[in-house]
């Protein structure tokens, strides 16, 4: 399961709309353990990212990215 090693670093809560979902699975993406996985998680991302403005996704990708300088 992609966020097991994950939860130990920091908890994750359920995201709440496609705005959390696409910050959650850019972080998963970068953390995933396998290419495999990366590339599930970035595919589950475009989709997310379909939903939102071009506005939302790049506030997204820089959420994700602080996220993982913590």
């Amino acid at each position: 399961m992609i966020t097991k090693n994950f939860t130990k670093a920091q908890p994750m809560n359920k995201p709440a709309n496609d705005y959390e979902a696409l910050v959650l699975a850019l972080r998963l993406a970068v953390t995933a353990p396998t290419d495999e996985k990366s590339k599930e998680c970035l595919s589950m991302a475009e989709g997310f990212a379909s939903k939102l403005s071009e506005l939302e996704v790049e506030r997204a990708k820089r959420e994700a990215e602080r996220c993982l300088d913590d």
